[in-house]
């Protein structure tokens, strides 16, 4: 290996310098642990780039604004009292970012030895001008779309302030001040330092430069970015194209989080579709880049790119406030109307009269607003429809009885992708296996398949899911094995979304009676409630593994006992627990237990076999009536009166 010099920046990691030191690293053949302890020692800790041994050029390293001929370069870290908030040399304010930092980057394969002169036979052009800044982390993504064109984008822009007094109700002038109020903004870092200064280079983006500035997108930078941040591009649905998105993680990581988005839930939004009979459907054209960004913040903005950097003029994708603003903004657009799901606008009608006249005071929001909307599909602007597919989700409200199912263009993607057979072949990557399951949480709550039903499934899903976020640099291109179980979970669900079934939508009629279910440690009671006594009961002793299980999964048990022993009867089944995990549990399908989820499993699928639909609501402690028989009473002779609760009010008066 030939001998490479490069300039690095250098601070102590644990002692008292409170500047940075300018230091020269060479690359040698001598290995770590060559080095004498003290010369360890007195140069604090050293981490590793990318190895490249041919000495030629190279850009996009993330450690200077260019850095030429670097085959190994220092990354360093020191005191918070060394420069602007103790921000130099690539790393973060704290030793905890340098941490991380270095068990990401593994080490240094090759020993480095430190002078404190450059020698005499290497040039000042070989030096890197631009030390490494702050806050800088590149996950690589798949290239796959390298050779997409990006899309063009519609050069409309929102009128904000219009938008901002059609809001009724205020959520949208609540976060309106993050795009043009610059103090509002600067507020909103978390360390009150909205100085910025992270620099991460873009690859294959200079070709696109042409287009962000026709559409207005982007412009170039007149002066170094607060935040420089790497750009890349995913493809569209229509696999000719791709999209801009920017990796705003250093920016996000800066900044508090956004308040809710206001995002229905998918079930609460599927539920008010099917009441209606008509709808319009609609959605915003290049819907982030019609909302302008105030000049002053666009420099936060900043996308790193070869030769000169750029600034994004409108909102970006991939901030973590961004979805909050447009989804709200859409709330605005849509009250009263029908529903937004971010860029998708359902303008709904009971009737085909009513679905017209919500069109028509859709149509003036929006053209008072300025927003540029066009047609789902092949169908015609502002076309009222009973049948349509939205988010994925296929309605016919034209049936007799509304119905819903997933599209079926998604679910034969999903079915029959590559990930898919990857997956079940049970050597897959970590990426594949996340789509895959992030496909099938989508399933199934579209189908209605509880996913407690898929307990391994989910089980394998947390822990994968755990190992990824306490990792340095999680490695999602890492092959990991799948568990049988698991896979056969998988394959089940994959029967279920091929047939891909219409799940009938409605509210089933009350079944009149309520279940009233409770765990101690030693035991449980399960009582059926009808016309204001109790017609039946049933009650145990937890015995075996169960009597040293969580009082969480007792009361699971308790649940799944009462639904199999005591519920018969078709329709929505009340059910009160004063166990607030339980009810989030049967509420969602799914716990985060796997023991939990086996148990959950068991009783909807029997409540499925019966035709009952469970409606678990919490009631405190004091207000169960199922708890005096779990703690040694005796059931009594059925039917018989309600008991008084513990609590001064009574059942009634609790719900």
């Amino acid at each position: 290996m030939a001998v490479t010099w490069t300039r690095a920046w250098w601070r102590w990691t644990g002692g008292p310098t409170t500047r940075p030191v300018e230091r020269v690293v060479r690359v040698d053949g001598r290995s770590r642990a060559d080095e004498p302890d003290d010369e360890r020692q007195a140069f604090g800790r050293w981490v590793r780039k990318r190895p490249r041994v041919d000495g030629g050029k190279r850009r996009g390293d993330g450690c200077g604004r260019r850095s030429l001929s670097p085959t190994w370069v220092l990354a360093v870290g020191g005191p918070q009292s060394a420069g602007r908030g103790g921000r130099v040399g690539g790393v973060g304010r704290d030793a905890s970012r340098l941490a991380g930092l270095q068990r990401r980057l593994q080490g240094i394969a090759g020993g480095l030895a430190v002078y404190d002169e450059a020698p005499d036979n290497v040039s000042s052009s070989t030096y890197s001008s631009t030390p490494s800044l702050p806050g800088c982390r590149v996950a690589p993504g798949r290239r796959a779309d390298a050779g997409l064109p990006l899309a063009r984008v519609t050069s409309n822009r929102i009128d904000v302030e219009a938008l901002a007094a059609m809001d009724g109700v205020g959520r949208f002038r609540e976060v309106l001040p993050m795009l043009m109020d610059p103090v509002s903004f600067a507020e909103a870092f978390v360390s009150g330092d909205a100085a910025g200064g992270c620099r991460v280079p873009s690859r294959g983006m200079e070709r696109h430069r042409a287009t962000l500035r026709s559409c207005g997108v982007a412009s170039d930078a007149r002066s170094r970015p607060a935040f420089a941040m790497k750009a890349f591009t995913t493809p569209k649905k229509d696999g000719r194209t791709a999209r801009l998105v920017l990796d705003a993680r250093p920016l996000n990581d800066a900044m508090r989080r956004p308040p809710s988005m206001d995002l229905p839930r998918l079930r609460d939004f599927i539920a008010e579709v099917e009441r209606h009979r008509f709808a319009m459907q609609c959605d915003g054209v290049s819907y982030f880049y019609q909302f302008p960004v105030d000049a002053s913040i666009s420099r936060y903005f900043g996308i790193g790119m070869k030769g000169c950097d750029m600034l994004l003029n409108v909102l970006c994708m991939g901030w973590s406030w961004a979805p909050c603003i447009a989804q709200r903004a859409s709330n605005v657009l849509v009250r009263d109307l029908g529903l937004a799901w971010v860029d998708n606008f359902l303008v709904l009608g009971g009737t085909l009269d009513e679905a017209e006249r919500n069109v028509a005071v859709f149509r003036k929001r929006a053209q008072a607003a300025r927003v540029e909307v066009r047609a789902e599909g092949d169908d015609a602007l502002w076309q009222v429809r009973s049948r349509f597919v939205c988010v994925g989700v296929e309605f016919d409200l034209a049936a007799e009885t509304q119905r819903h199912r997933l599209d079926p263009a998604w679910a034969e993607r999903w079915v029959d992708g590559s990930g898919m057979t990857a997956v079940l072949s049970g050597r897959a990557t970590a990426r594949q296996f996340a789509e895959v399951f992030g496909g099938a949480v989508w399933a199934t709550d579209i189908l209605a398949v509880p996913r407690c039903h898929f307990a391994a499934l989910l089980s394998f899903a947390g822990r994968l899911g755990g190992r990824m976020v306490g990792a340095a640099a999680p490695v999602w291109d890492e092959v990991v094995d799948v568990p049988p179980s698991a896979r056969r979970e998988l394959g089940a669900l994959r029967k279920i979304v091929r047939e891909n079934p219409w799940v009938v939508g409605g509210v089933p009629e009350d079944t009149g009676s309520v279940l009233w279910t409770d765990a101690s440690s030693r035991a449980w009671a399960a009582l059926l409630e009808a016309e204001g006594r109790f017609v039946d009961g049933r009650q145990g002793v937890f015995a075996g593994p169960d009597a040293d299980a969580h009082i969480n999964l007792k009361e699971m048990l308790a649940f799944a006992e009462g639904v199999v022993r005591l519920c018969w009867a078709p329709g929505a089944q009340r059910c009160r627990i004063d166990n607030a995990a339980v009810v989030g549990a049967v509420a969602k399908g799914s716990s985060s237990s796997y023991a939990a989820n086996r148990v959950l499993s068991r009783s909807l699928r029997v409540a499925g076999r019966r035709g009952i639909v469970l409606r678990p609501d919490w009631v405190p402690s004091g207000g169960q009536l199922a708890d005096p028989y779990t703690r040694g009473t005796s059931l009594p002779r059925f039917p018989a009166q309600l008991p008084l609760p513990r609590s001064r009010a009574t059942p009634f008066d609790l719900f």
